[in-house]
């Protein structure tokens, strides 16, 4: 169908990249490009054509989500015909509607304003930018009034999942000046246009009140990216901080630890040769010569002597093997688990993985 449209009106080949940019998307790429606006004229006739994002709320979902709609004009100065081709990003959207009723109320007033398509679009979809950008400072200010109440001392309120969200937050803040800039240049372009065919004044105030309001949009979404910037660092501060803190605590439950071992080591060594005289003598192989007044050993001592001596040269040979090959003991103690099991946990986390990161990306 566009082939024919093409072919009949010989419209530029500059028309093909408009609808280039639609198409099913899995990723966000190209989530802040437009095509720049384009002007072809060839004696009377005039081609401008250029896309423009905007944001749209979905009710069905409860959530924004950034679309984009292209439109090519071609005008015949000499008889005021026009040609458009509007490109929506879904059959039934704001501005196909909107031109339905338009054609129906006044199709008469397609003659005295041949761009009513431009104001049409633009004044659909640019005042969304406020509600846009409200809906994600409702997220961030939360965040940010809980960081500035926050004590080291106490209980974090706020987490590393909070730090997430608001560079998430910083992204979306980032894409919105440089999708108003192409709508801004675009607003430009056209009111010089309208000025070099003498086109009615409304025309070009309308548009001129709309690239107002972008500006405003523009830099209350700077704003708020710079903010969100600083709380980030506010709160991956407290966070650091308070894991110092964590740290510190966690080092002087060791530091009594230490103390608490060195203390029983030290009783360890006071009553040990007290013990180890206590447990040779109390052996049966002493006696007590009543007659005599004196102590009888047994000539079977050799037996512990040998036994102890024998028990601690094993101890410290197993000891010292250990040291050399602790990694091959206890990669043996470990229980093996089946590689089918590993291999299905390893689908299971990249599957999770790319459906965290796949984010609602624009529905074409």
């Amino acid at each position: 169908m566009l082939d024919a449209v093409v072919a009949e009106y010989g419209i530029d080949s500059s028309f093909w990249e408009i609808p280039s940019c639609f198409y099913q998307r899995n990723d966000d790429i190209e989530e802040a490009f437009c095509v720049p606006y384009t002007f072809i004229r060839t004696e009377s006739v005039i081609e401008v054509s250029y896309t423009l994002r905007y944001p749209e709320y979905k009710e069905s979902e409860d959530r924004w989500t950034i679309r984009q709609s292209g439109i090519y004009h071609r005008f015949d100065i000499a008889t005021s015909k026009s040609l458009f081709v509007l490109f929506n990003p879904t059959p039934r959207s704001r501005a196909h509607d909107e031109v339905e009723r338009f054609l129906r109320g006044s199709p008469s007033l397609t003659k005295r304003e041949p761009f009513w398509l431009h104001r049409i679009l633009f004044s659909i979809y640019t005042p969304a930018w406020r509600g846009y950008i409200g809906s994600l400072e409702r997220r961030f200010l939360p965040i940010a009034n809980t960081a500035f109440a926050t004590f080291i001392e106490e209980p974090l309120r706020l987490n590393y999942d909070n730090l997430s969200t608001l560079s998430n937050l910083e992204i979306r803040f980032l894409q919105v000046p440089a999708m108003i800039t192409s709508t801004t240049e675009v607003i430009d372009e056209l009111c010089t246009l309208f000025e070099a065919i003498s086109r009615p004044d409304f025309e070009s105030q309308d548009l001129q009140n709309h690239r107002r309001k972008c500006l405003v949009s523009s830099r209350t979404a700077t704003h708020l990216k710079e903010r969100v910037q600083t709380i980030a660092r506010l709160l991956a501060d407290t966070l650091l901080l308070r894991d110092q803190i964590v740290a510190r605590e966690q080092n002087k439950n060791i530091f009594q630890l230490n103390k608490s071992a060195v203390f029983i080591t030290t009783l360890t060594l006071l009553y040990l040769p007290a013990s180890f005289l206590g447990t040779f003598f109390g052996m049966n192989f002493f006696a007590m010569d009543q007659t005599n007044n004196r102590i009888v050993g047994t000539p079977m001592v050799w037996i512990y002597v040998v036994a102890s001596a024998g028990l601690t040269a094993f101890t410290f040979l197993f000891y010292y093997w250990l040291l050399h090959r602790d990694g091959f003991v206890f990669r043996k103690l470990v229980p093996k688990v089946p590689e089918w099991n590993i291999q299905n946990l390893r689908r299971q986390w990249t599957s999770r993985m790319k459906g965290d990161v796949e984010l609602q990306g624009f529905q074409m």
